[in-house]
């Protein structure tokens, strides 16, 4: 049995993981804190990755919401000291089954998100292929990444 669950964000795991986003982009990257939370927040289907034996507190999560023809994936994050335990993995695994099944995005024919060039490998690995030019964004370098989403799956 799994020591984690992943799901919707209920709203008092929302607030979780805005604090848990605060920490690991703005304390820990220094991100400025008046960009991390805008104005696709309110249009996101937040997604959450609990331990449950730590009191289902908030280790992860995820952001996606639809743009034309694709779902943007935005705000990944695992809590530093659960990293490299597969769990963002898992959160984009579970989300990638959310995109085939949800109506919100039928229309939806790619995942795309902008990753931190030095987190690209972690993307690939998990299927995303990067394409365009690197970009700058606040000072870090991003590109963004690709992948199909298969509803035929459902």
């Amino acid at each position: 049995m799994s020591l984690y669950s992943v799901h919707l964000a209920s709203p008092s795991e929302y607030e979780e993981a805005i604090t848990l986003r605060i920490h690991i982009f703005v304390d820990i990257q220094k991100f400025p804190l008046d960009k991390e939370i805008d104005e696709y927040d309110p249009l996101a289907q937040h997604f959450v990755i609990t331990h449950k034996e730590r009191a289902h507190k908030v280790v992860g999560l995820l952001q996606v919401y639809t743009a034309g023809e694709n779902a943007k994936i935005g705000q990944v994050a695992v809590s530093p000291e659960y990293q490299g335990q597969g769990l963002g993995k898992r959160l984009l695994e579970h989300l990638e089954m959310q995109l085939q099944q949800d109506a919100a995005f039928k229309q939806c024919k790619e995942a795309k998100l902008g990753s931190q060039y030095d987190k690209c490998v972690f993307y690939e690995k998990c299927g995303f292929v990067a394409h365009g030019d690197i970009y700058d964004e606040l000072g870090c370098l991003h590109i963004w990444m690709y992948k199909p989403i298969n509803h035929t799956m459902i």
